[in-house]
């Protein structure tokens, strides 16, 4: 089993980094790996974003006479970037020319031979259809990386339905031991194997982001002048700007310097960084922002329902079976005499009294209240019941006024009482995850755990478990929303959105459908709320939550559906009037899709649209159905002029552009005319924004949240 090693950073003593206790999940290095995937790169975005903002602040209103200086620097950094930018594009070009790929693939040991001839014909097929001048390199390398992911995604469902089936497999099954091995190849060299060649096709493609116009620019002169000397590779590696260098071009070279600069940092070095920004402008980034960066960032796209269960719960749980079989074990006097204890302790306030007797709740009042009618009846039935009854209310007040830090203390203190899957369990679900997990499969029970939990042995702490963990799967919400502690490992769009919300001091409905017409509903409440059709970049507020709207195929549940909720104007979900067909329905010649007619739509409490198509080998027809949903939520940071034009700073969800199977939470940028716009017909992607000024910030809490010596590890200045 792997253990936690300490985190060797630079400019960090080893000594006292093995000291320093984890305070939050992203400091354990196994948890780092799993629930933050993306970890640097969405640190990196962050600071990257910022300074694009900050340097075109910096030199717009300059002249670019005035910047000699770094106008040669500029020069001198293309001519370097041109030589690298080729030698790249080479090498990696050469690779996929490469018949026999075996040395590149040494480090699988040992080396899938089935998977490395997938990978050498791979290679025959490139070599063989890679085109002769740069017209049609890009899109070819684009169809051989389609080509190649439907390989990866074989791979990936063979090692998926491997792994249910050893999972599924009786522990004594003769087979067990091989297929288990097999499992292991699969996960460790086979799809390793096909992932590293997409990396390196996906490398490739990129290359073509600094050399494709420059090798165009060659094609083109090279063919239209007979007299052009230099070869291809010669014309590359040379700098010649066509055109003036300007502010821009200077604003994006400093801000790819930048890039550059933070490539090497890890996660401690980045948040320093982060820090610094934070304290030299705290009015620029509100504390919910802060929050969010350093505690979010990186996090995996999954729903975060099912990733937390209360502590206190589960110890209600087990003492309140315990308090119940205790009291079954007392004779009719030892009843007797508890019922008169509890009268005396509730009613005068005499011998051992309870927390629950001086609780100041009134729901908690009330039970008591109602126990007590029992403990006082005339029927020792119903005096038995009403004290064992009490008892158990005791027992849940005492466990529900703990802290967490109390609760997981105590838990902790349990640890040796737990069989392994249990314990397991306790830790997946609860921050004891920040220090306990030592293992890279921390949240999928071995084959012998599982044979023990389902064992009759088990049945009953079973029970209680499944209980606790099923109670309420959206349970970390209402916890988030009151304590503010860093409790989930993952999380969609709108559940990110909500982490924002409830840092700023507001408590919105949970999931995508309601939230537009809350908004609208604060709106008529006035103290500053707005929900809008957003027209213009000062629609967008920082804090404010931005609702995309897009038709899908699927039908979508309660939680996604679009109901119209028409903004103060009269803006709705769907233009006034039914949209126009665009042109989708005209073919061109030699136009092989089929022909689409127009979308005819349907209003009312659910939206849809249907159209027919059309193969035109066949002459088949077929109906394509849509619905209307509310498809993605994100939380306005920042607006801001770049040398790229107006751009919109969000903390949201995505998908990362690398396809890795993972999907980010993080800081992201993109145009205002990109926000605004509708999209075209068949990629509507209306958009609102939904805002609301900020509550009472829970500062108390973001003391600890936001302690940065306990987010860097160190003493911070």
């Amino acid at each position: 089993m792997d253990t936690i090693h300490p985190l060797l950073l630079d400019g960090y003593d080893k000594e006292k980094i093995m000291a320093e206790p984890l305070y939050f999940q992203w400091q354990n290095d196994i948890l780092r790996k799993t629930i933050y995937p993306m970890r640097e790169p969405k640190l990196r975005d962050f600071l990257t974003y910022y300074m694009e903002v900050d340097l075109w602040k910096q030199y717009k209103d300059k002249e670019i006479a005035a910047l000699k200086s770094d106008v040669d620097a500029y020069a001198k950094a293309q001519e370097a970037a041109a030589v690298t930018a080729y030698k790249t594009y080479k090498s990696l070009r050469d690779y996929f020319f490469v018949k026999d790929v075996r040395p590149y693939y040494a480090k699988f040991k040992p080396v899938n031979e089935a998977e490395l001839t997938e990978i050498n014909n791979f290679h025959a097929l490139f070599a063989q259809g890679f085109p002769k001048d740069i017209r049609g390199e890009k899109s070819f390398v684009e169809g051989m990386i389609q080509y190649w992911v439907n390989h990866r995604n074989q791979r990936r469902d063979a090692v998926k339905s491997k792994r249910r089936r050893v999972e599924n497999m009786d522990p004594a099954h003769p087979k067990k031991a091989v297929e288990t091995q097999e499992l292991a190849a699969l996960e460790t060299v086979t799809l390793p194997m096909a992932e590293q060649e997409l990396d390196q096709l996906r490398a490739f493609l990129k290359t073509y982001d600094q050399i494709e116009q420059r090798k165009l620019a060659w094609y083109k002169l090279s063919k239209g002048d007979p007299n052009f000397q230099p070869s291809e590779a010669e014309f590359l590696v040379s700098y010649k700007p066509e055109t003036p260098v300007t502010v821009r071009d200077i604003v994006r070279w400093r801000v790819e310097e930048y890039k550059a600069s933070l490539q090497t940092k890890d996660q401690y070095q980045l948040l320093e960084e982060i820090y610094q920004r934070f304290k030299n402008e705290p009015k620029r980034f509100p504390y919910w922002l802060q929050y969010m960066v350093v505690h979010f960032s990186g996090m995996r796209y999954a729903s975060a329902h099912n990733s937390w269960a209360d502590p206190k719960d589960l110890l209600v749980r087990l003492n309140a079976a315990d308090v119940e079989k205790k009291a079954k074990a007392l004779d009719d006097a030892a009843i007797e005499k508890l019922c008169a204890e509890k009268i005396a302790a509730y009613e005068r306030g005499e011998g051992n009294v309870p927390k629950l007797a001086r609780a100041p709740e009134k729901e908690w009042k009330d039970k008591a209240a109602m126990h007590l009618l029992s403990v006082k009846a005339s029927g020792p039935k119903t005096r038995r019941a009403g004290v064992t009854g009490l008892l158990v209310e005791e027992a849940k007040y005492d466990e529900y006024s703990l802290s967490t830090e109390e609760a997981l203390q105590k838990l902790e203190g349990m640890k040796d009482k737990f069989p392994a899957w249990a314990w397991k369990e306790i830790v997946k679900l609860t921050p004891l995850r920040v220090n306990h997990v030592t293992d890279p499969n921390w949240e999928k029970l071995t084959p012998e755990e599982e044979a023990a939990r389902n064992s009759q042995e088990a049945m009953e702490l079973r029970m209680v478990m499944d209980a606790w963990e099923n109670y309420d799967p959206s349970a970390w919400r209402d916890e988030h929303g009151r304590s503010h502690e860093l409790i989930v490992s993952r999380a969609v769009c709108n559940e990110t959105a909500e982490h924002c919300q409830h840092i700023r001091g507001i408590l919105p409905p949970g999931g995508l459908t309601p939230k537009p017409k809350w908004y609208a509903a604060k709106e008529s409440e006035g103290k500053g709320a707005f929900y809008t059709k957003p027209t213009s970049e000062k629609d967008y507020v920082q804090g404010a939550s931005i609702f995309w709207l897009r038709f899908v195929d699927k039908e979508p549940n309660a939680w996604q559906i679009a109901k119209d909720v028409k903004t103060k104007s009269g803006v709705g979900i769907l233009p006034n009037f039914p949209p126009a067909n665009i042109g989708e329905g005209k073919k061109k010649k030699g136009d092989n899709k089929p022909a689409a007619a127009p979308w005819k739509y349907t209003s009312g409490e659910v939206v849809t649209r249907e159209r027919t198509l059309t193969d035109p080998q066949t002459g088949t027809v077929t109906r394509q159905k849509q619905w209307l949903r509310w498809i993605h939520e994100a939380t306005v940071a920042e607006v801001a002029e770049t040398a790229d034009g107006t751009m919109v700073i969000t903390f949201e969800t995505a998908l990362p552009d690398d396809d890795k199977g993972t999907s980010a939470v993080g800081t992201f940028m993109m145009p205002l005319e990109w926000h605004l716009s509708d999209g075209a017909e068949d990629s509507y992607n209306r958009s609102f924004v939904g805002f609301v000024p900020e509550g009472e910030v829970p500062m108390e809490h973001l003391k600890t949240m936001l302690d940065w010596n306990r987010i860097l590890r160190k003493k911070v200045s």
